[in-house]
């Protein structure tokens, strides 16, 4: 298993263990108004999981350079892979663990609503479309989207920070 594809995994599976944490803290069930700030937490982890992907792919050529796009392309391919598996995961939470997830959140968006001065028949318009949009299926194909987004886009930042020169008196060879 390439080294990509290693630390993919490992942010997934880092990922699937927050989600789990999360569920039986019943952060994303009792206490969901909380667990929403709480789920902030899985961006740090993601920056931190992407910067180690992208230096342990620089290490495994000391003596060669690690351009920006290159960075960034590892840092991509990362969060593609992870965002597949954590698409995969998302359903089976959604589908066989957390099943009530959005009746839970549905119940925390009627007190929001509510507040902002929505009418019955406006919550229940918006309860309708919340509720479909809330679906395993749905909400794997959004974290499969938003993992990839948040991975490019702090790929971006990482790899301006691991991008390494070549070495003092070696030529880049011409291209094929």
């Amino acid at each position: 298993m390439g080294t990509k594809t290693t630390y993919a995994l490992t942010l997934s599976g880092i990922m699937a263990v927050f989600s789990l944490l999360m569920y039986f803290a019943g952060f994303q069930t009792e206490k969901i108004a909380t667990g929403q700030y709480l789920q902030w937490l899985s961006f740090p982890i993601m920056f931190i999981v992407l910067w180690l992907g992208v230096r342990a792919v620089r290490a495994e050529k000391p003596h060669q350079a690690l351009t920006y796009g290159q960075g960034v392309g590892a840092g991509a391919l990362i969060s593609v892979i992870s965002g597949a598996a954590s698409a995969v995961y998302t359903f089976i939470h959604l589908k066989f663990i957390n099943t009530n997830f959005a009746d839970y959140q549905l119940e925390f968006l009627r007190g929001e609503w509510a507040k902002a001065g929505l009418g019955d028949a406006q919550i229940e318009q918006a309860e309708a479309m919340t509720r479909m949009m809330m679906g395993p299926t749905v909400s794997a194909i959004s974290a499969l989207i938003g993992v990839c987004i948040a991975g490019i886009l702090m790929s971006l930042v990482i790899a301006a920070f691991l991008k390494r020169p070549l070495p003092p008196g070696v030529e880049v060879p011409p291209p094929m």
